[in-house]
C-alpha cells in the first residue's frame, strides 16, 4: 500500500527491526557492554584501558611480594584492599614472603561489560606466568612451593560509577587524581592526598573490587 507520507515522516520505529534483534544477538555481550559504557563515555577504550590493567597488574603483584599494601591503596576498591592488607600482615606475623619470580603476561582481555544507572562493570582475564613459593625470613629457606615456573590465570574486575567519564591524564589506573588532576598519592582511606576526594570509592574511575581465579 501506498503512503503519502514522505519516507523520513513514515518511520515509527525501525525499518526491518528483527534485522536489527538478529544483529544485537550477533554481537557478544563483551560487545554489547562495551558500546554501552562508550555510549555514555565516548572517551573509554578498551586498548588503553587494558594497557592500564596491565599496569596495575604488576604494581598488585609488587606490594604483595614486597608486603607493601600502601602501593596497591591507589588502584583498589576499600574491601579488596583491606583483604590484601590482611592477608599480607599474615606474612608479616609469620616472617615469611611470598616470591613470584619471573612474573610475566601473555595475555589480556575482557570476559564481560556492563552498564547500568549505577555502575560500570568489566571483568578482565589475565593469563600470567612465574614462580609461586613461601620463603622464611630468617632462614631463607623455601617453607611452600617451588621455584618451577607456572602459568595461571585470573578474572580481575574493575568498577566504577557509570556517571564517571573518561578524563586525559587523569586516571586512578594512570597516575593523576581523576578528581584534580595532580600526581596520584593516596592515603589509607582511600582519598587523595590533595584534593581529599575519596577517589577509592568508583565515583570518580575505575578500581579493582575483585581477583577471582579461573579453574
Amino acid at each position: 500500500m501506498h503512503d503519502p507520507r514522505p519516507a523520513a515522516d513514515s518511520i515509527a520505529g525501525e525499518l526491518f527491526p528483527e534485522r536489527h534483534a538478529r544483529a544485537m544477538q550477533a554481537a557478544s555481550p563483551v560487545d554489547v557492554g562495551l558500546a554501552a559504557i562508550q555510549a555514555h563515555d565516548p572517551g573509554f577504550e578498551l586498548e588503553q584501558f587494558t594497557q592500564q590493567v596491565q599496569r596495575v597488574f604488576f604494581m598488585v603483584q609488587q606490594a604483595w611480594s614486597e608486603r607493601k599494601p600502601e602501593t596497591s591503596r591507589q588502584v583498589m576498591a576499600d574491601g579488596l584492599w583491606q583483604e590484601q592488607r590482611d592477608q599480607i600482615q599474615g606474612y608479616l606475623d609469620r616472617h615469611r614472603r611470598n616470591m613470584l619470580d619471573y612474573l610475566a603476561v601473555s595475555n589480556i582481555w575482557p570476559v564481560a561489560a556492563h552498564s547500568d544507572g549505577h555502575f560500570d562493570t568489566v571483568p578482565m582475564r589475565i593469563v600470567a606466568a612465574c614462580t609461586d613459593y613461601d620463603v622464611d625470613d630468617n632462614t631463607g629457606r623455601v617453607v611452600r612451593g617451588d621455584r618451577q615456573i607456572q602459568k595461571w590465570e585470573e578474572d580481575w574486575t574493575f568498577q566504577r560509577s557509570s556517571a564517571a567519564q573518561t578524563k586525559t591524564g587523569g586516571t586512578t589506573l594512570g597516575s593523576k587524581c581523576p578528581n584534580c588532576g595532580a600526581p596520584l598519592d593516596v592515603d589509607l582511606a582511600g582519598a587523595c592526598r590533595y584534593c581529599k576526594a575519596l577517589i577509592m570509592s568508583g565515583d570518580y574511575d575505575w578500581v579493582l573490587a575483585r581477583i577471582s581465579q579461573v579453574g
